[in-house]
């Protein structure tokens, strides 16, 4: 049996989309790239959505939109903040208020994590959102879909795996634990054996990746799945954020 992923798809009716509106495109692209993200920043938004303006200006194009209730600033590792989708989005669009709420103390190492290794790599990288998901992989099981899952450009499937500052023997033994739950479904262990869908751990330093590595080889699950394990530096700031 060979699985194929489906090639990416536009966001479809029903999905949640700014530009069904009657906003500004780039005013819609702000939101839907936080509504695809969970969260932005102005690093991100600059790299993905302005390339070609200063830090500065994208600052003060997230505050316009800020001012006019389509995105919410809420402090991430000072003096950078993050933003969630403000109360006039989440009302055009009809969706829960908790959309405007900051993110929880795991919930937020992780998208935040998750945002840095798709819109920083250098290979282009994006977040699936949940309908996209259920197009890639309609042979997923539900209690499988929670975690964030990125799409390479060549198509391949990432499982996004975040260190939450546990030991390295922890992490390995949670890596682990969803590489086997997976590579229980046939259709992904078939994508596994062709290298197009492996598993990304991020984690915090160079020196944590190593050990985790360690731990995994003593695990030995790494013969069924790729395991590629990314430096996220501003992982360390946010967790300790969070003690």
């Amino acid at each position: 049996m060979t699985t194929q992923l489906h090639a990416a798809c536009p966001i479809k009716f029903g999905e949640p989309n700014m530009e069904q509106q009657s906003f500004r495109p780039r005013d819609a692209a702000f939101v839907n790239f936080t509504i695809r993200y969970r969260i932005g920043t102005n690093k991100a938004y600059g790299t993905q959505l302005l390339p070609d303006i200063s830090l500065n200006a994208v600052a003060k194009v997230t505050a316009r939109l800020c001012d006019m209730g389509l995105l919410t600033r809420l402090p991430l590792v000072l003096p950078e903040n993050y933003f969630r989708l403000g109360p006039k989005a989440v009302s055009v669009l009809g969706l829960s208020p908790r959309h405007c709420e900051p993110l929880g103390p795991q919930s937020l190492p992780v998208d935040y994590a998750t945002l840095i290794y798709a819109t920083q790599s250098v290979t282009p990288k994006r977040r699936l959102s949940p309908l996209e998901l259920s197009q890639y992989t309609p042979w997923l099981p539900e209690g499988l879909r929670a975690s964030p899952y990125c799409v390479a450009g060549d198509g391949r499937l990432d499982l996004i795996r975040v260190d939450l500052g546990g030991s390295p023997q922890h992490v390995a033994r949670k890596v682990a634990a969803a590489a086997n739950q997976r590579l229980s479904i046939p259709e992904l262990a078939d994508l596994a054996g062709r290298s197009k869908f492996q598993i990304a751990v991020l984690t915090t330093s160079a020196q944590k990746a190593s050990y985790i590595a360690k731990a995994l080889e003593i695990i030995d699950c790494m013969d069924a799945i790729r395991i590629h394990l990314t430096v996220i530096p501003q992982l360390s700031l946010l967790l300790l954020r969070g003690k």
